[in-house]
């Protein structure tokens, strides 16, 4: 049920999808869909709620790899995996257009819409990584507001293309979006790398 939710609330929209096009989709009953979803407004937010629980996954796993043994001396060369794959998870097809539904429902569902913008992957995921670099020893980066640092990471490496992709759905090649993810935490290293 929530995967063919995802698949028609991606494709329609919000308004475009009903729950006879779910229930069809998943191949289902009208009755067995609605015994287990009341309306579309709850599955919607279940199908929501999914997709973030998924992405926090994603974040504690970069985390964890991140932190994992991490010295000056691989400060940069974990900062630079760190931001291809951020950038790389953010720009995918399903990611986009999720983003881009969201907007869409943003007027019916304001509250959840606002829920769910602190909890997206780029958000959650680059938050750990620099937060952790900043609280072990405090030295490992210059950054006296590590939220601030984090969102300026996130943005430094995937922004500027997922601004576009919202307003589009194109989306870059792979090759452009790892050479800008890489320009992006160099710049990044510039400003909160420490001295030496």
């Amino acid at each position: 049920m929530l995967t063919a939710s995802r698949t028609l609330f991606l494709r329609h929209g919000y308004a475009g999808t009903t729950m006879e096009d779910v229930a069809a989709e998943a191949g289902l009953t009208k009755r067995t869909l609605y015994s287990n979803y009341g309306d579309k407004d709850t599955l919607f937010r279940q199908m929501v709620d999914d997709t973030v629980a998924y992405a926090a996954s994603f974040a504690r796993e970069l985390h964890d790899e991140f932190a994992s043994g991490l010295t000056h001396a691989t400060l940069a060369a974990r900062l630079d995996a760190l931001g291809v794959r951020l950038a790389l998870g953010i720009l995918r097809p399903e990611v986009v257009a999720l983003r881009r539904m969201l907007i869409g429902a943003s007027r019916d569902f304001p509250r959840s819409v606002a829920s769910i913008s602190g909890r997206a992957p780029d958000r959650c995921c680059a938050r750990s990584p620099t937060g952790s670099a900043r609280s072990r020893s405090g030295d490992f980066l210059r950054a006296r507001d590590p939220q601030r640092a984090a969102a300026q990471f996130a943005y430094l490496v995937a922004g500027e293309h997922l601004d576009f992709a919202l307003m589009t759905g194109e989306l870059p090649a792979r090759e452009v979006v790892e050479a800008t993810a890489r320009e992006g935490v160099a710049t990044f290293l510039a400003r909160y790398a420490p001295p030496g």
